[in-house]
């Protein structure tokens, strides 16, 4: 038998799955601010093993924050969502609980981890959202605690040039557990709108 935690971070890890990008091809409604009521998931053969006492522990042993758990009054039923990382388009912008920055002191860092093995391809396209909604960004480099924004082993820190990006009319959002999110132009936010690069352990700046 596999042990409780091994267990615990599968069922994270379908969760996640399920609210960010899989709602809709299994039937399940996800609202437009990214909420899916926890019975409709209990319906569901595949995820009857979401009970409400299970949500509320994986929601408050989450390290990054990255579900909401509320009790929605006026439909009678518990609800969760993922607090950002969807690709599923009808989960977007203000609509999706996101606030939108509007003026740099609201974000006085936002930076980007990734690896080396991708810095080729960014230095070429910039940073690209892929399959998601946006591209996450941290509002901290501090790395000895966990941030939500960027997974802990990545090894280069891409600062943005959140001043310009607003300048030009590019949205940023922040998420209720903190994560900067940027849509980019066409997916993409190019490489004119990074402030800086470094290497995330040595600090060495990195040319692009």
């Amino acid at each position: 038998m596999a042990p409780k935690r091994q267990i615990d971070v599968q069922l994270s890890k379908k969760l996640s799955w399920l609210l960010r990008h899989g709602a809709k091809s299994e039937g399940i409604h996800i609202k437009e601010d990214g909420f899916v009521s926890i019975s409709d998931l209990q319906e569901h053969p595949r995820y009857r093993t979401f009970t409400l006492e299970k949500l509320e522990e994986i929601v408050s042993t989450d390290a990054k924050q990255r579900y909401t758990l509320r009790w929605n009054p006026d439909c009678g039923v518990h609800e969760i969502r993922a607090n950002q990382g969807h690709s599923l388009s009808v989960v977007e912008g203000e609509a999706g609980g996101l606030d939108r920055i509007t003026h740099i002191g609201q974000v006085p860092l936002a930076v980007h981890g990734t690896y080396y093995r991708h810095w080729d391809a960014i230095k070429r396209q910039g940073l690209s959202r892929m399959k998601r909604n946006h591209v996450h960004f941290a509002s901290s480099d501090d790395t000895t605690c966990t941030l939500s924004g960027f997974r802990n082993d990545c090894q280069i820190l891409i600062y943005l040039n959140v001043d310009k990006i607003l300048a030009d009319g590019i949205p940023i959002y922040r998420s209720s557990n903190n994560v900067l999110l940027c849509p980019g132009i066409n997916g993409f936010i190019p490489k004119s709108y990074f402030l800086r690069v470094g290497d995330r352990k040595t600090g060495q700046a990195l040319t692009f």
